[in-house]
């Protein structure tokens, strides 16, 4: 007798792209909903950390998890006078960013939708500002200073923003007169943003998507101070796919069952009884760790002339019996398992390492025809094929 069982996975990927120039950033992030892991579901940001400075650790992470914040990069093309006046939009440095932003995901292929927040955690921009660039640039407004880092004449800024303004939008800005009177250029922003994504135990197999779009400009969306942008938009396309895991465990030798009266052929045997037993049965333990429904059919060695179940037979001739597969369901109740269709398993909560045992049953109709035969010995194949349902 096997026992098979299948299992999935799920993964997450975003595309960030600047509308006007084209310009496309890929971001990838993986979800392993196993609740069989350490720590339970995670979901983990995978997109590599090649932006520069090329320093470990110095924009992102490749194995944070989407709570966690992470950076990236677009690119940008926006040209400035840095002035000396009351608007801090003149200044040297001037990022303005939104509140978080809701996304609606819809299953592709039509079902339910759920809501992705995205929500912007810190600030960043390479700066062409000619030399000398190493000149430190003070931080006001809604971000927290942070050493800047600089070449020849390039200037790396990427700031935290402060709590309150990553749900509310805010500004970060500072100056240095040193830099009044220069011409400079934006040539990329630098994004640091974390997601409260939607829960994965609720949601079904498949792909979802969502569209994210935002101004970049004076007084817009995203505002990088006082000058002339070639990109206006920023879009934010979003693509996740939804794989659940299920894990089965069976004990060692859990391939092979004996099927015995009640209270095994010895007893039986020692107690000289002579008519049928009233049943043979075994039972096979099973651990389960799921977190969504499953389907549970059968697969036969020797089908029976209904086309629904099991046999086992004769090894010494072609005379075989019925045997019923029973799965353990909700509040441990009995569900049979049947070869021509799919039974689904519902309504549970998270399994994890739960016991769901299996139970075979040759009924005492089946077992009389059995004691004709005595001292043979009856085999079967019967395949168990637990999936969750993978659309």
């Amino acid at each position: 007798m096997r026992a098979e069982m299948m299992r999935g996975g799920w993964w997450l990927a975003l595309l960030m792209a600047g509308a006007a120039q084209g310009a496309t950033l890929n971001v990838t992030a993986e979800y392993n909903p196993a609740t069989y892991e350490a720590e339970g579901a995670k979901f983990i940001n995978t997109t590599p950390c090649t932006q520069y400075p090329n320093s470990t650790g110095f924009w992102c992470s490749t194995t944070a998890t989407v709570d966690t914040p992470q950076a990236v990069r677009f690119d940008t093309n926006i040209k400035r006078q840095v002035k000396e006046s009351g608007d801090s939009r003149e200044g040297v440095h001037y990022l303005g960013f939104p509140g978080a932003r809701d996304v609606t995901l819809v299953k592709q292929g039509g079902g339910a939708s759920y809501t992705l927040k995205f929500i912007v955690t810190a600030v960043g921009s390479e700066t062409k500002v000619g030399p000398p660039a190493n000149i430190t640039i003070s931080e006001d407004g809604d971000c927290v200073y942070s050493t800047q880092w600089n070449t020849t004449s390039l200037l790396f800024l990427y700031r935290n923003v402060k709590e309150p303004a990553s749900t509310s939008g805010g500004r970060c800005y500072g100056q240095n007169a040193n830099f009044v009177g220069k011409n400079i250029s934006i040539d990329s922003i630098y994004l640091g943003y974390k997601l409260k994504a939607p829960n994965p135990l609720e949601m079904e197999n498949g792909t979802y998507t969502g569209k994210l779009t935002l101004s970049m400009g004076h007084n817009q969306d995203f505002d990088f101070g006082a000058g002339t942008y070639t990109d206006t938009q920023l879009t934010v396309n979003f693509t996740i796919k939804v794989r659940h895991q299920i894990k089965i465990d069976f004990p060692a030798g859990g391939n092979r069952v004996v099927l015995q009266p009640p209270g095994g052929w010895l007893d039986w045997i020692y107690r000289g009884r002579n008519n049928a037993p009233s049943y043979l049965d075994a039972v096979l333990p099973a651990r389960f760790w799921v977190a969504v429904p499953y389907h549970a059919s059968l697969s036969c060695q020797y089908l029976n002339p209904r086309g629904d179940g099991c046999q086992i037979k004769n090894d010494n001739n072609d005379h075989k019996v019925s045997v019923k597969v029973f799965g353990t369901g909700i509040r441990n109740k009995l569900w049979p398992i049947y070869a021509d269709k799919k039974d689904i398993y519902a309504y549970h909560k998270i399994l994890a390492d739960s016991n769901r045992p299996f139970r075979f049953v040759v009924e005492k109709n089946s077992v009389q025809e059995m004691m004709k035969y005595p001292g043979s010995t009856y085999r079967g194949d019967i395949t168990i094929i637990i999936d969750v349902a993978i659309n």
